[in-house]
């Protein structure tokens, strides 16, 4: 077994070579050109002289999508004017597909690295590790190859990068409904704050007199780097946390929610509050600041944060919150300093919880305060609820099955249908969200505890070997 993992690694460095070979050498398209455009024919050929010159112009711009739009253009009106052999078309397959093919390339060598760490690591948690990787590298390279397959505005895509901020904002409400026991119903507040930080730090100062066109260009003159804003959200939204929860968190159950949910619709009306136009730019959008282009940051974001409050439930901290959640009396009498865990806990939850509103700018492209309603709260409550308080893994999965079912997979019932010329009945506008409600009532009244419950997805489990039909222990 030893011998045939080693083997198959090998195969596997000698399979990504040829990948990367292939998609460097097919980077140069100009003289693909030259092979597959025969010089007398486009001579006598205008339009195809003017087909050449769009792409080569494209190519000048370094516009790798106007030059793709282009060059299926040509291939597409002047086919039969083309001469392709076989090695003419594996180089444009490469050309037009060189990041799909360079990135199943990397997949590749980090599975076949993995083979032959399995094969000469004997102990199992060596093993975990390398496992984990694996499936991290499978996940991201996927979202890339995909996106390149796509297209990164396509549904499917905009589905990814939507469900990835969702699961890091429900994974923070979790850490605090599910985990500490806390009733807050502030999300929407913290998330505020932290999409007016990334935003008010990230717009260009050539762009500030356009987007402050009210306020005189506003008042702050200078920007910041993507992730020091991006961090800079969360501290924002973790220091209002603790001035809050100074007063709050002596609070519990109903009136903490209500406390809570107050604070975020005062937040709300102050951010629009034309005395901070300067800063906020009052109850006018704010735009022009840095996004994101690609599926792969807010994932990589999203999975390092969701990463850190999994190590930070499974520490000693965490067991605290777990121990104030079951019984505060007990956790009391063992030495648990309720008020300092339970600030802990609501100070961690609102510091991502401003990273996601950060992410959520981003994925919007624009900022407007009014737009962060309790609306936002009960969405992400709902989604804890599914998945399950209590469980990271349910969270994660809730949260892509939330915005694929409310955002894609049931918009077609919001189209009148016709089978022939027979009207389907009910089909129309705002039925979508109808049958939505009625999927989340069934959801919750099979699964009462949510579908994870309190359970994770574990590694463990996959590797503990069957003995009489169940795993052992």
């Amino acid at each position: 077994m030893k011998a045939f993992k080693i083997i198959l690694s090998l195969l596997l460095v000698v399979l990504a070579g040829f990948l990367i070979f292939y998609s460097i050498n097919a980077s140069d398209l100009s003289t693909l050109l030259e092979d597959i455009v025969p010089q007398e024919t486009m001579q006598q050929d205008k339009g195809l002289q003017k087909a050449v010159k769009r792409i080569n112009d494209s190519l000048a711009e370094a516009n790798q999508d106007k030059t793709l739009r282009s060059l299926n253009r040509l291939l597409e009106d002047f086919s039969d004017k083309i001469q392709m052999d076989a090695e003419a078309k594996l180089d444009l397959f490469f050309y037009r597909n060189n990041k799909v093919t360079l990135a199943f390339a990397l997949f590749i060598l980090i599975l076949s690295a993995a083979l032959i760490a399995s094969a000469l690591l004997k102990q199992q948690k060596y093993q975990k590790a390398i496992i984990m990787a694996v499936l991290i590298a499978m996940l991201y390279s996927g979202i890339y190859i995909v996106e390149n397959l796509v297209g990164s505005n396509s549904m499917l895509m905009t589905v990814l990068k939507k469900g990835a901020i969702y699961a890091l904002l429900a994974v923070s409400m979790n850490l605090l409904n599910g985990f500490t026991g806390l009733f807050s119903l502030g999300q929407a507040g913290f998330m505020l704050i932290g999409a007016y930080t990334y935003a008010i730090f990230t717009i260009d100062p050539a762009s500030r007199a356009q987007v402050y066109q009210y306020y005189d260009g506003g008042l702050v003159q200078f920007t910041l780097p993507v992730m020091v804003a991006i961090i800079l959200a969360g501290l924002a939204a973790a220091f209002f946390a603790f001035l809050i929860g100074l007063p709050v968190l002596r609070l519990k159950s109903d009136y903490l929610a209500i406390a809570t949910l107050g604070f975020a619709e005062i937040i709300r009306a102050i951010f629009q509050y034309d005395g901070l136009g300067p800063i906020t730019n009052g109850s006018n959008l704010l735009r022009k600041f840095t996004t994101f282009n690609t599926a792969l940051f807010p994932f990589a974001v999203s999975g390092i944060c969701i990463a850190l409050i999994a190590l930070l439930i499974n520490s000693t901290y965490g067991r605290s919150f777990k121990a104030i959640r079951d019984d505060e009396v007990a956790a009391e009498a063992m030495g648990i300093n309720l008020f300092v865990h339970k600030q802990l806990a609501f100070v961690t939850s609102s510091f991502f919880a401003g990273i996601g509103g950060a992410l959520l700018a981003m994925y919007q492209t624009t900022v407007q305060a009014a737009a962060f309603t309790s609306a936002m709260t009960y969405e992400i409550l709902l989604i804890v609820v599914i998945g399950g308080m209590g469980s990271i893994s349910g969270s994660v999965l809730a949260s892509f099955l939330f915005v694929a079912s409310s955002e894609w997979w049931l918009r077609f019932l919001d189209n009148v249908t016709y089978i022939g010329t027979f009207k389907v009945p009910l089909l129309r506008s705002g039925f979508r969200m109808v049958v939505f409600s009625v999927i989340i009532m069934a959801v919750v009244l099979f699964y009462r505890k949510g579908i994870m419950g309190d359970k994770e997805f574990s590694l463990k489990r996959l590797l503990e070997p069957r003995k009489g039909g169940k795993r052992r222990g």
